[in-house]
């Protein structure tokens, strides 16, 4: 028999104003889209956190099994991430699954690397 592994975790919540992340994309969707378009997304969001698959575990299915799983039943109206703004395979997985990117070339305050925030509609179907 083999020993378990953990080839991956995710999680994620419904974001609120208040909260760093949240309120630091608003208010750039806000200042390039304006507040109604922040408001629509943001209003009511379930923010995916974190998303990890182990490299060897790549091409598999299991980050778009978690993200199916974490956004099932959710009664946001919205899911938003963030994640590195380069062709990479999560960019490609993320569209896959509908998501669109809001921002482009993002730079969270006190760093340096861009970052692409994506969202899409709830429910995934």
């Amino acid at each position: 028999m083999t020993e378990p592994q953990i080839v991956g975790f995710a999680y994620g919540f419904r974001g609120a104003p208040g909260q760093w992340w949240h309120d630091v994309v608003w208010r750039g969707l806000a200042d390039r889209l304006g507040q109604e378009a922040a408001d629509a997304w943001m209003g009511y969001a379930f923010e995916l956190a974190e998303i990890h698959v182990h490299p060897d575990w790549h091409g598999k299915g299991i980050g778009r099994a978690m993200i199916t799983t974490l956004c099932a039943g959710r009664r946001e109206r919205s899911a938003i991430l963030s994640t590195h703004d380069q062709p990479t395979a999560a960019r490609h997985l993320y569209a896959s699954m509908g998501f669109t990117d809001l921002l482009t070339r993002f730079v969270f305050p006190g760093g340096h690397e861009e970052y692409a925030i994506a969202g899409r509609p709830l429910p995934l179907t």
